[in-house]
């Protein structure tokens, strides 16, 4: 899902989204297009091949995503805690989860002692 605000109203599918409104756009609902697809709905293993955009794959999927992966989990963090060996999450304050297209921490209270 990607998240987008309209910059002016616009009528979509007979709906009017005023200007300012912040909508989610859901690229795998495309998938369920009964306009494309003959009954979207339905699990059949021998379908008319037609283009989709399931699962995040192929030209919809994004190029950065194992590169940052392989940044965050084997550059980064090694460094942080290599470098903060007292870095520790509190015990007191609790980490909120949160999020309206990608659910995660929205904050990690620690604590660290030089």
């Amino acid at each position: 899902m990607y998240p987008r605000q309209t910059m002016r109203e616009v009528e979509l599918g007979g709906t009017c989204i005023p200007a300012g409104a912040r909508i989610g756009v859901v690229i795998a609902s495309g998938n369920g297009d009964g306009s494309v697809f003959e009954n979207p709905d339905a699990f059949d293993i021998n379908w008319t091949r037609r283009p989709h955009v399931a699962f995040r794959g192929g030209p919809h999927f994004c190029l950065g995503a194992w590169a940052a992966r392989v940044l965050v989990g084997e550059v980064a963090l090694p460094v942080l805690f290599n470098r903060l060996r007292s870095l520790r999450l509190s015990e007191t304050e609790p980490v909120r989860f949160g999020g309206w297209v990608f659910r995660g921490p929205l904050n990690l209270p620690c604590h660290w002692t030089n």
